[in-house]
Formats: structure tokens, sequence, C-alpha cells
């Protein structure tokens, strides 16, 4: 059939209408597109970036180990009730692309890199480092949390011109202690110097220092009244340097302690040994978490005692791990406070102690985090005369000929009176 004009007429408002529908339709579309990414762009906006968590790999290194299922759980609910999410980064301490290493390069040049709280090594927490790269934390936490800490709070304050200011919340603590396997004629956990010489128990020590004392020598030393740096700077009592030196003049020339000892980086040089031989007394001196580990994974009758001292009583060395905030953002100090709090709730606070073979910092949660073998009045008496650990580099000149001292002595190169002659020789002519 031949198209009329009317026809043709009518065919292209048809094809008109349609496209005008089509474009319609188009449009429509990509209004609901935009209204709905608009309204999710406003969503994201409300919901702050997931919270950088940095753990340090000594402590937890394997995501499928029963305590860092126990976190995961912990922060699942922190994160529904919160609306934010958290993402948890392994890595290293102590050495280059650690945590706090990677802190110090990145403040500058890349802070976005950086997390927003971290997880730290009381040993590497330093008042300098603290000013320079982390944030303070004094008005931070809730009054009942500071109050469940205790006298536990110094662990994370530091010196400021006027008074102390917390820069770091304290979370686990360990502590240095002696083990032995086989009994010892000496009762309770008490043990002086003489205790160890007359029950003829070889003795284990991490020995090794690069700058600076050993943590043994250096409780050793306190306890027979030797003060602790001041200023940075540390003196030397020669009566208590004497007085240890001799000690371990004593052990070496009865073949009680071998110069191998000065090799021993950390209590893992010597461990397996320990366990294993039973021909002969031994004391070794551990960490409260390397004690606890072993209880609960060796078939071993290992029992606690302090670190021998001259008088016995002496204190112990306190090291452990504290949060630290990185983040100079205010509103992300907020968030990381919040979750910090969640992280010290007195059940998952002992529970992941306890999982990690650590000591809360809550003493109220003591008794909760330890084993039912253990002697929970031993861990309560060390803890209350633990001091800080003395801090690589720190205390000047004097420790460093101190530890020379010891390395004289163990190697038979020098009596202990010959050794503390020296030291004080050559502190004289600096």
């Amino acid at each position: 059939m031949k198209a009329t004009p009317g026809r043709l007429a009518r065919r292209k408002r048809a094809w008109l209408a349609r496209g005008l529908g089509a474009a319609v339709l188009i449009a429509s579309c990509f209004l609901v597109a935009a209204v709905t990414g608009a309204q999710e762009d406003a969503a994201s906006a409300d919901s702050p970036p997931p919270l950088q968590v940095w753990l340090p790999a000594p402590l937890i290194s394997d995501e499928s180990g029963d305590a860092f299922q126990l976190l995961s759980e912990h922060t699942a609910a922190f994160s529904s009730s919160n609306e934010i999410e958290i993402e948890y980064r392994i890595k290293d301490v102590g050495n280059v692309g650690g945590i706090l290493s990677t802190i110090r390069a990145g403040k500058d040049v890349a802070p976005a890199a950086l997390p927003d709280v971290a997880l730290i090594r009381r040993r590497d927490f330093t008042p300098a480092q603290a000013r320079q790269y982390l944030q303070s934390m004094e008005t931070l936490f809730s009054t009942s949390l500071i109050n469940d800490l205790d006298d536990g709070l110094e662990f994370g304050q530091i010196p400021l011109e006027a008074g102390s200011a917390l820069y770091g919340l304290p979370y686990l603590f360990d502590i240095l202690l002696a083990v032995h396997s086989q009994p010892l004629e000496t009762p309770g956990f008490r043990l002086t110097f003489e205790d160890v010489i007359s029950n003829e128990a070889a003795f284990l020590f991490p020995a090794a220092r690069a700058n600076g004392l050993n943590q043994t020598f250096y409780l050793q030393y306190l306890a027979a009244g030797g003060l602790k740096p001041s200023e940075g700077v540390m003196s030397v009592n020669e009566e208590a340097l004497g007085a240890v030196l001799k000690f371990y003049e004593d052990l070496f020339q009865l073949g009680l302690v071998a110069p191998e000892v000065l090799t021993y980086q950390s209590p893992a040089a010597y461990q397996s040994e320990f366990i294993n031989r039973t021909d002969r007394s031994q004391l070794a001196v551990f960490s409260a978490s390397e004690f606890l580990a072993m209880v609960d994974q060796q078939d071993a009758a290992l029992k606690p005692a302090q670190v021998p001292t001259a008088d016995g009583g002496g204190p112990s060395i306190r090291d452990g791990w504290l949060w630290v905030l990185v983040t100079s953002d205010l509103s992300r100090q907020t968030l990381t406070a919040r979750y910090l709090e969640w992280m010290m709730e007195p059940g998952f606070h002992a529970d992941f102690a306890r999982a990690l073979y650590h000591l809360p910092t809550q003493p109220a949660l003591l008794d909760d985090s330890l084993p039912p073998a253990v002697d929970r009045q031993f861990f309560v008496d060390l803890l209350a005369k633990a001091t800080l650990p003395l801090p690589e580099n720190e205390g000047g000149t004097a420790p460093r000929l101190m530890q020379e001292a010891l390395i004289n002595v163990l190697h038979g190169d020098a009596t202990a009176a010959q050794a503390t002659s020296q030291v004080l020789s050559q502190l004289s002519e600096r």
C-alpha cells in the first residue's frame, strides 16, 4: 500500500513519541543512579575510615592462633556497636621496618601511612621518642579506667617540666624471674647468691648486651645498693658492683656459669637445654611469659623463684607492652580512646593476657589471668617490687663499662676486685 502524506505524518509522530519516551526513561535511570550514588557517598562520609591498629609480631604472630581469634571476636563486637571497622596489621619490632622505626620514618614524609594506635614494647618507650613521635593520652580515658590501673599507670608516663604525662596506656606486664627444675635446699621464692652456690646450681641467663648492661646484672646491681640512672647518667656504687661481680667470679671458678652466657641474647638460647637436662641442678633466668608458656606447654616440674641477689628478696625488672597514640587528628583520637577502653574490658583483658601468657596491667585481674597451678602471691610480690628495665644506650658510659667488667670476669681475665677497680679508673679518666 502506498503511503499517503497523512499516514507518513502519523508514523513520524509515533516515532517521535517513542524516542521521547526512551529519552525520558534513560534520563530517569541516570537520575536514580545519581541519587543512589549521592546517598552512598553520604553514607560513606558518615562512616569514618577504619581504625588502623598495629600489633607486634613477637606478641601476636599467628592470625590463626587462639589469641588473635579472641581479639577478632572482641573487635567485631566493638565495630558493630560503634559503626567503625578495625584493621589490624602485624609488624616486627626493633628492626628497620618495625613499628617504631616506621613511625619515626613516616611521621613527616608519609603520615597517612601510619597507624592510629600501636602496641609497643616498654623497653622501646623513651621520653624523647614519645614527645617527638607520639601523642599525649593524658585526658582521653575515663576516671574508672585510670583508677583500675592503680600504680601501674606510671608504666606509661614520661617526665615533663611540670610533672609527668601519660603517653602510653599500660596493657601487659612481663617480669624477670628465675626458674629451677629440681628442688633447691632453700625453701621459698627468695634466693641469695649463697643459695645458688650452696646448691651447686648451674646458672643460665641472657648476658649479651650490644650497648649497655644486661638486665639480670642491672637488677642484681640495684638490689646490692646501686642506683638507677639520674638525668640519663648512671653512677657506679663500688660496693654494689664488687658484690655482684664476686658472685659471678665464684660461679665461674666453680664451673657453675660458662662464658657462653655472654652470647645469649634471650632465654630462647638455652630454654631447650634447661628443660631437657636433668643430670644437674640448674637455675635459669626467664621472663614471666616464658615461664607461664613452659608451664602450659612442657611436661616438666618447673618452679619459679626471684632472680638471686646478694641478700635475697631484691626487685624484679618489669617490661611488657603498652598502647601508644600516633594519630594527631582529634576525632581519630576520640575513636581510638573508645577502642582502647573496649580493649581494657576486664573479662576480655584477663582472657587475652592469659592467652598471651602475660600479666594484665589491671591488678584486680591477676587471679583470672594465671593458671590454677601458679602461686598468685609470688607474682603479686614480684610486681610490687619491680622496676623498669634499663633502656639500650641509657645511663651514659657506666653501664657499658660494667658489662665489660662482667665479660672480663666470665672469661677469667680479671678477678671481681680487679674488674671493679678498672671500671672506677676508666670513669675517673673521663
